[in-house]
């Protein structure tokens, strides 16, 4: 009942979502020609969750299939948006500087607040320029 149910909630999730990304394509909005593999994937492990009722062996080969399918499209989609996140940062290596804009990079940066008797910060904090920092709260 375990594998049912696991196959059946991840066909309908990954289904919904990439049936939710084809819609546009109606109305000619550009389609990846994976989300259809990546469909077909979810319909399969549909599939595989009916059959996983009666044959569990089959069924798990099945759903090893269709899940391969679906990470057709998921794999490069996940590589794309974490490639896009730290495409601006210069290295995630030890010892490299993650901020690469230039107010950060001529002198340290640090934001000092204090915190008012009721928790919060002050309303008269205003920022004010100062000689090595870029900005430094009263």
């Amino acid at each position: 009942m375990l594998p049912f149910c696991l196959y059946f909630v991840a066909s309908v999730i990954t289904g919904f979502h990439v049936y939710a990304l084809l819609a546009p394509a109606v109305y000619g909005a550009p389609w990846n020609p994976l989300e259809l593999v990546s469909l077909l994937g979810s319909l399969g492990l549909l599939i595989a969750a009916y059959v996983s009722l009666f044959k569990p062996y089959a069924a798990a080969r099945l759903a090893l299939i269709a899940c391969l399918a679906i990470w057709c499209f998921y794999g490069p989609a996940i590589a794309n948006s974490i490639r896009s996140k730290l495409g601006a940062q210069s290295s995630v290596l030890p010892g490299s500087l993650l901020i690469t804009h230039p107010e950060f990079l001529r002198a340290q940066a640090t934001m000092v607040f204090s915190i008012a008797p009721d928790g919060g910060l002050p309303r008269s904090g205003v920022l004010r320029r100062t000689t090595g920092l870029p900005f430094e709260a009263k």
